[in-house]
């Protein structure tokens, strides 16, 4: 059974708007925003 995530995959892009390395490495998305005040 497939995440829903991996549902929204095979239809749209996934992108993250988030400082969350983590969360970036662990969710793969295809491209992310880069907001310097995230990071301060």
């Amino acid at each position: 059974m497939t995440s829903k995530l991996e549902q929204l995959k095979q239809f749209t892009t996934v992108v993250c708007d988030t400082g969350d390395l983590e969360a970036i490495s662990r969710l793969r998305p295809v491209d992310a925003t880069t907001n310097p005040s995230l990071l301060l």
